[in-house]
């Protein structure tokens, strides 16, 4: 008789061990009904950097995301033991359940932005570029992170750093963390080129290739005409003649109005090639593809000289005479 009590007590335990399992299972199921696009929530979300996992899941809570603390820190904790959200800026979809969610958090779906870099850009362009861009964290990167920042970077200036290019990034990324990538690529794109280079060339390190490309760029648009550009300037510095590259005048002046005058030419600055010789200290700006190849490789000439003709175009001269008649005939008026 007893063991026939027991017998019922244990059936009656299990039962109920079995009706709170699957009741609490149920509980659980909700998260995967309950959708967390609610009329009275923005339809994006931000992770905060630092925030920890209970943090966020109060948030969401707060914002009118979830319905329930508890129910969304269990799940959180059964799907990953140890989960972490990746800081950042989420979409809420109108089929995301609470699950759906959770998923995207800990899988850091975040939403994708995009940033393009043109050939030729500035440092202080790209910097105004993200600095206008929402998407950016840009908060701490002050004048101070900046000078910082470069210290790590080992240059004397972030200019001609960044490559240009079409970047895709997660909304909420830093400023640091955009340059760093953007960075990076330059040095890959530089250090190969620097290793096919003609090993001719009178350049001591990649840095003043990076330079020799930059006023390249902004010399011409024309990829043909880009390998014949180069070989002028490696003439002239092969020969001990300054650049005189009207970029680098431009770049050097504090107040570019559209014309270069003779006052302009003769002021004497680290980046005017007319009062310096050699390359200036540093890129004037971030340089494509094709004219860090043309850098690297100029055709061989003995070109001295180039000025532009009415189309856009350059017309290359060995010697100064020769010149002289060029810009009588295409930059006279």
């Amino acid at each position: 008789m007893i063991k026939f009590q027991n017998l019922k007590i244990l059936k009656f335990i299990f039962f109920v061990i079995s009706l709170l399992i699957l009741l609490f299972l149920s509980y659980l199921n909700f998260s995967f009904k309950n959708s967390v696009y609610k009329n009275n929530s923005s339809k994006i979300f931000i992770v905060k950097e630092g925030d920890a996992v209970s943090n966020t899941i109060f948030n969401l809570h707060k914002k009118g995301y979830i319905d329930s603390i508890f129910r969304f820190k269990v799940l959180a904790y059964l799907y990953n033991y140890n989960p972490v959200f990746l800081n950042g800026r989420y979409r809420v979809q109108k089929n995301d359940s609470e699950y759906s969610f959770l998923v995207k958090l800990v899988n850091g779906n975040l939403i994708q932005e995009n940033i393009t870099i043109i050939e030729g850009t500035t440092y202080n362009e790209i910097k105004n570029i993200l600095y206008k861009n929402n998407s950016i964290d840009s908060v701490e990167f002050d004048a101070k992170y900046e000078k910082t920042y470069l210290s790590q970077v080992n240059y004397p200036s972030l200019e001609g750093l960044c490559f240009p290019d079409t970047y895709k990034f997660s909304s909420g990324t830093t400023f640091e963390n955009f340059l760093k990538i953007c960075q990076k690529k330059m040095e890959n794109v530089l250090l190969y080129y620097w290793r096919k280079r003609d090993f001719s060339l009178p350049y001591k390190s990649p840095y003043e290739m990076l330079i020799m490309a930059s006023i390249i760029e902004k010399e011409t648009a024309n990829k043909l005409e880009k390998p014949i550009i180069a070989s002028v300037f490696i003439n002239r510095l092969n020969k001990n003649m300054r650049l005189q590259a009207d970029p680098t005048v431009i770049y050097g002046m504090k107040n570019y109005k559209g014309n270069i005058t003779k006052k302009d030419l003769n002021t004497k600055n680290e980046y005017n090639t007319y009062k310096i010789k050699g390359l200036p200290k540093t890129p004037i700006c971030s340089p494509g593809e094709s004219s860090i190849k043309a850098a690297s490789k100029p055709i061989i000439s003995d070109y001295l000289y180039f000025v532009a003709d009415k189309n856009g175009k350059h017309v290359f001269s060995k010697n100064y005479q020769d010149h002289v008649k060029a810009v009588n005939k295409y930059q006279k008026k």
